[in-house]
This record gives C-alpha cells, structure tokens and sequence, in this order.
C-alpha cells in the first residue's frame, strides 16, 4: 500500500466545508482540523501511487478555499502501525490525539523507531521520503497529556533532532478504513 500526508491551509473559517469535499476523494482515510500552521491533516492510502497523485493534484487541489498544501509521501520500509485491538482500547479510553513530525538523523531513523514504539500512546509511526523525517500519531487523554509526552518523553529520544506537534480538534473531520 502507497501512503501519503497532506497538511492544508485553507481559508480562515472554511474548515468544515473543505473537510465536507475530502470526503468525497477515494484514497483520503482521514482528514483532521488542526491547531497551528496547518489548517487540516489529511491521510491517503492506496494500492498504487498514480492514485495518490490523481487524489492530491485533481482532487484535493482543485477544492475551493484550499490556500496551500504539503505532501508527505511515505517510505514503506520502516514504521509500525500497532494493531487494531491496540488502537481501539487506546481510542475507548483516550479522546485527544496529535501527530509529530520528527526530524532525526538518518543512521538513528531506526532506533528513533524503535524507541517510539516503547511509548503507549503512540500509536502509529511513518518515514516520510526524502526528509530524515518520520510522523507519528499520538493519543492521550488530554492536550496537557499530549504536551507532556512530547517533551518528557519523544524529545528525549536519543537522535531527534526537531519536533513539530499538529494537535487534532477533536469533532472536526473524519476517519474510515
């Protein structure tokens, strides 16, 4: 499976309605609102890439009030997805969650892996091509918790770089697989 990241800025207070036409593009499994730079977060999953591409260039960027966007494209070869059962006692019992993007050094991509995978509430974790970087999702009970597990507990990963914390607004967006 091809996957891809697409963080959105769209115009102010169009949130909702840009999130209403992601639901209509195939490949999009979740579309997010988000506090910070980005407006929206969205993951794409197909079988092939030139799917992906199609989704992103005739489909999400053609959507009205859609300002900027970036694309993430997924290496395949590392990460983990920890497995449903996991996720969803993780989800019943927490309700705030965020991604991070994280840049370490490429020889430590690995054991920054490894060591993510240690921590409960992440929960899934991507290399994203060409940017020694990796996101990963996070659930917790709250954005205090988030914060927390941020800075006592990820930033203190042997071999992270940089950090950058995308908080999901909980009740804005969608997730279907």
């Amino acid at each position: 499976m091809v996957k891809a990241y697409v963080l959105i800025i769209n115009e102010s207070g169009t949130e909702d309605s840009v999130i209403s036409n992601l639901k209509n593009i195939p490949s999009i499994t979740d579309a997010f609102g988000t506090f910070g730079t980005w407006d929206i977060l969205t993951k794409l999953v197909s079988s092939n890439e030139e799917n992906i591409q199609h989704d992103i260039s005739k489909g999400i960027r053609k959507i009205s009030n859609i300002r900027s966007t970036l694309t993430l494209i997924v290496d395949e070869k590392l990460g983990f997805l920890k497995t449903n059962e996991i996720e969803q006692k993780i989800l019943d019992n927490y309700m705030a969650k965020a991604f991070i993007t994280i840049h370490c050094s490429k020889s430590d991509e690995y054991s920054v892996i490894k060591n993510l995978e240690e921590i409960p509430e992440v929960v899934e974790v991507n290399v994203l091509v060409g940017h020694n970087k990796l996101i990963c999702k996070i659930m917790s009970p709250t954005y205090n918790d988030i914060s927390e597990i941020v800075s006592k507990k990820v930033r203190k990963i042997q071999g992270i770089k940089s950090t950058n914390t995308i908080n999901v607004i909980n009740n804005q967006g969608f997730s279907r697989k």
